[in-house]
């Protein structure tokens, strides 16, 4: 799935992973025992953290300008508030940017964009009833912007309400289903309502990747078509610039944490998540929910300590 930080203006993301080992699976128990987890973090490619962009900055300093003039229409000021919020977020100022959203939303309260935005702060902060609604606000008021059907999924997915989600993720995939990252939220989904089920959609859905993208390497690593290694190695084909490489590992490692943790290898999961957070492509959703899947693995372990420190019933 290709998709950066509002998935709003239509923009899209890339992928790709590491390690050193062949698998051969039909289901998770199966490839739990294949895998030898102590080479999963083998031969990374650790990323060099991407500087904001001087033009990201330059942009900042002249919105801040531009919304402070009196001559703004109000549409206008919700355009340059919106447009300046994708830029917080691309810098990582999340907070700044929820805010430009919000108040985008009081100068044009049809601006759908800044809704679909607003849904993805609120699933990230786990507000999940908030993130419904904002995606809710913009199918009622376009009713084909796809996004804000995997959007509104995702937040369903990760309230684990995978049931309720695959509708949405599924009406986002028939739309294109050459696209690998959209085949692969179908499939995360899929996995926690029918794991089975949801390995043979992923392979039925790979013989229709036929534009030969990268991100089609991501599926054929889930499906044991190709090694961990494989998968790394490529990482760095065709690429250009750092920029180019920090957004493919962004992806490869989140992609490779979401794999571990299905597997219960939480501590693998966490190396592979703060990976993919280490390139700082904030605008990316794979970056935005590395820091859910943390959240998650972190609640889960408070659970369990909790559980073994209760005293023993006579």
């Amino acid at each position: 799935m290709r998709a950066i930080q509002c998935l709003l203006l239509t923009m899209s993301l890339t992928l790709s992973g590491c390690s050193l080992f062949s698998i051969d699976q039909t289901n998770h128990a199966q490839r739990a025992g294949a895998v030898d987890t102590s080479n999963s973090m083998a031969n990374l490619i650790i990323p060099e953290p991407v500087e904001a962009s001087g033009r990201a900055q330059q942009a900042l300093a002249k919105f801040n300008m531009i919304v402070m003039s009196p001559e703004l229409s109000d549409d206008e000021r919700a355009q340059f508030l919106f447009r300046r919020g994708l830029l917080f977020d691309s810098v990582g100022l999340s907070s700044l940017a929820f805010y430009d959203f919000q108040q985008s939303l009081r100068f044009d309260p049809r601006l759908h964009e800044a809704y679909n935005s607003i849904g993805i702060h609120h699933t990230v902060r786990k507000e999940y009833i908030e993130a419904y609604e904002a995606f809710d606000a913009v199918i009622e008021m376009v009713e084909d912007y796809e996004f804000a059907y995997l959007n509104r999924g995702v937040a369903l997915y990760y309230a684990g309400r995978s049931d309720l989600a695959l509708a949405d993720i599924q009406r986002y995939y028939d739309n294109d289903r050459q696209d690998a990252y959209r085949l692969l939220w179908l499939y995360l989904a899929k996995s926690e309502v029918d794991p089975e089920a949801a390995m043979t959609l992923l392979k039925d859905g790979q013989t229709q990747l036929t534009n030969n993208q990268w991100s089609d390497n991501i599926v054929a690593f889930y499906t044991g078509k190709i090694s961990q290694q494989t998968l790394l190695d490529s990482v760095i084909v065709g690429i250009n610039t750092r920029n180019q490489m920090n957004e493919r590992l962004c992806e490869a490692y989140f992609y490779l944490g979401k794999y571990f943790r299905q597997l219960g290898k939480d501590k693998i999961a966490t190396n592979f998540f703060k990976l993919a957070l280490s390139t700082n492509v904030y605008e990316f959703v794979e970056h935005r929910f590395a820091r859910v899947e943390l959240a998650l693995i972190r609640d889960k372990n408070v659970q369990v300590d909790a559980t073994n420190r209760l005293p023993d019933s006579e």
